[in-house]
């Protein structure tokens, strides 16, 4: 007999946010509500699907084997509801839209803005690649309407799209020297991660030497790649013919790398806030690492 149970997309919403940020009040946050209603649309969720969907045994809430099993389907349902949604609502959505966007997290979005496109064709699409600083300070002075930045400098805000680890990468075959320097390709100065990269290297008394220094992403890839350099790259950005490098070989661990959206304040038109729940329902997926592991 067919079950008449349902999943709300509300509930998976939550669901999906707690996930994913590891925290309830987090996902209050993230969603706009208070901390019980997101704990009451999970709990809603559990009855409806049966089964305990977070551990909340540790410190840090984590998804259970089967909210594990979940994650990718309420991922995809919520997906499939945007997309369906936008196909209806194609025909009277127009007007323009100014996307900034920094240079590492581009990459995610030559897919998500040909899909926008097909779906929305009366919208006027401008993107602008630039340093996450500067992409703050030309929303701040309304030349853009959504920026979607991996640095956040001194300014709040905005919604966490997107965390995932920043990896020291090397060449396949390349051998690294242990006794000397270690050769870099990092970002150019004014990176927040180039400097936190040289900090672990002083705590963990490794030398180091600035071999390469860019302010792109394809030019720290390059280096990497020709065995200029040990590259320091989110890990979502590894290419074929690298592999990643760690503390077997004398390497520190690094922080966090982290992709923000920021809109312009008040409540936004309605092509940009299409955009920004499409690319939050996107960056979201996991994404397999080509690099091998050394």
């Amino acid at each position: 007999m067919e079950s008449k149970a349902n999943l709300d997309l509300d509930l998976l919403r939550s669901f999906v946010a707690v996930a994913e940020t590891g925290s309830f009040t987090r996902a209050a946050g993230r969603l706009g509500l208070v901390q019980s209603a997101v704990s009451m649309q999970v709990k809603r969720l559990e009855e409806t699907a049966g089964q305990r969907l977070f551990d909340r045994s540790k410190r840090r809430v984590a998804l259970s084997p089967d909210g594990e099993v979940l994650l990718g389907y309420a991922r995809r349902m919520l997906a499939l509801n945007l997309a369906a949604l936008s196909d209806l609502r194609q025909a009277t959505i127009e007007g323009g839209l100014r996307l900034g966007t920094a240079d590492t997290a581009a990459h995610f979005l030559p897919k998500i803005l040909a899909r926008f496109a097909r779906s929305y064709p009366r919208v006027q699409l401008e993107v602008h690649c630039d340093r996450s600083w500067h992409l703050l300070d030309a929303l701040d002075a309304g030349e853009i309407d959504l920026a979607l930045v991996t640095q956040q400098g001194a300014r709040g805000g905005g919604r966490i799209l997107r965390r995932e680890p920043l990896v020291w990468a090397t060449a396949r075959g390349q051998i690294v020297p242990e006794t000397e320097p270690l050769p870099l390709a990092v970002f150019a100065p004014g990176c927040a991660y180039r400097a936190a990269a040289m900090e672990a290297l002083d705590a963990a008394g490794r030398a180091w030497r600035m071999a390469y220094s860019s302010t792109s992403l394809a030019g720290v890839q390059a280096a990497v790649l020709t065995g200029l350099a040990v590259g320091l790259l989110p890990q979502s950005t590894l290419l074929k013919g690298m592999i990643v490098l760690g503390e077997a070989e004398g390497l520190p661990p690094l922080p966090d790398y982290g992709i923000t959206l920021h809109a312009a304040p008040g409540i936004p038109p309605a092509p940009v806030a299409r955009l920004a729940e499409d690319m939050a329902v996107q960056l979201a997926l996991p994404i397999e690492s080509v690099a091998a592991v050394a």
